[in-house]
């Protein structure tokens, strides 16, 4: 079914895609939605300071009354913040998290290299996926299309899969991904601030907790439950069924998300994925603002909204065939 999608929605997607931010008339009230206020950057501190928090609180809970349901809920809460920083660090690509002087810094050091990824690699590989985003050129293409995702069978077969670990071992004993070339210079400072985060990492915990505190609660949770969820958001953000290609070949979606998947699947707002996809400068805190504003104009691009994303997965394996 996915290649009969992207024939269908291939060069309708291209324009789609890279048009879709723009509304017309629009402008004015995107630079007032979109400005970073000091209140914005101080609520921004504010959740990244929690998020933080709320891991390494979850570890020492289990620390303080060891037994194996309060090691299931700190590998449960250790993985939603990890999904949190991944969020943020999407936001300072997009040079919206904090101020211009600090804002890669935070997103390098305090968000991206923290869940093991490359800032400057996937602050490339994330705008070049938002002007293809509907063709097959996209960088995250195969995230949500490819053979693997043409039955129920090799869709639960795929995230299986990931959620032991595939994905995490794809990045990094895997070819590199489809994404445009970085500079030496650029993947020097990715792989530096990887081991130096990591490092540090391993040293907090192992001073404060043990040595195997960092690998059980803070590694695997990265490579398996942080990892599927990651791969699950993307999925849902952008598959279509073929009975919605020729509507929604932009693939603007939209998820009416429920309190438990917005702590493991999309905090920081990230189930507004269409408003950010159609005006990419605004703040996530405020995409629900964009949302309610886009609602009111008549000429604002079709969007799929979604009930939420397991609602959305059956949807899907519904349209496919056993």
């Amino acid at each position: 079914m996915s290649a009969v999608l992207e024939q269908k929605s291939g060069a309708s997607g291209a324009s789609a895609g890279n048009g879709a931010g723009q509304v017309r008339g629009f402008a004015d009230e995107a630079r007032a939605i979109g400005g970073l206020s000091p209140r914005l950057v101080a609520y921004n501190i504010g959740y990244l300071a929690l998020a933080w928090a709320v891991a390494l609180g979850a570890i020492a809970l289990f620390w303080a009354h060891p037994a194996w349901y309060t090691f299931a809920l700190a590998f449960l809460v250790v993985s939603s913040r990890q999904q949190a920083l991944l969020n943020c660090e999407h936001e300072a690509v997009h040079r919206k998290f904090f101020g211009p002087r600090i804002n890669d810094f935070v997103g390098r050091y305090l968000c991206a290299a923290a869940v093991g990824s490359p800032f400057e690699a996937a602050r490339a590989r994330h705008l070049s996926h938002h002007r293809l985003v509907g063709t097959p050129e996209d960088p995250d293409h195969e995230l949500h299309a490819g053979e693997d995702k043409e039955t129920r069978r090799g869709l639960a077969r795929y995230f299986l899969v990931n959620l032991m670990g595939g994905y995490a071992g794809m990045v990094l004993m895997g070819p590199p991904p489809k994404t445009p070339s970085s500079d030496s210079g650029s993947a020097r400072r990715d792989l530096i601030s990887l081991v130096v985060v990591q490092l540090a990492i391993w040293a907090l915990l192992t001073l404060a907790f043990a040595w195997w505190v960092y690998p059980a609660l803070w590694l695997a949770p990265l490579a398996t439950l942080t990892a599927f969820c990651h791969l699950l958001r993307s999925f849902v953000e952008h598959a279509i069924t073929e009975d919605e290609s020729e509507a929604h070949a932009n693939r603007l979606i939209t998820i009416h998300s429920n309190l438990l998947e917005r702590g493991l699947l999309s905090p920081y707002n990230m189930n507004y994925h269409a408003e950010h996809h159609i005006l990419p400068s605004v703040p996530a805190p405020r995409l629900k603002l964009l949302q309610r504003r886009l609602a009111e104009r008549e000429d604002a691009p079709p969007v799929l909204e979604l009930d939420s994303y397991g609602g959305a997965v059956r949807r899907y394996l519904r349209a496919l065939r056993d």
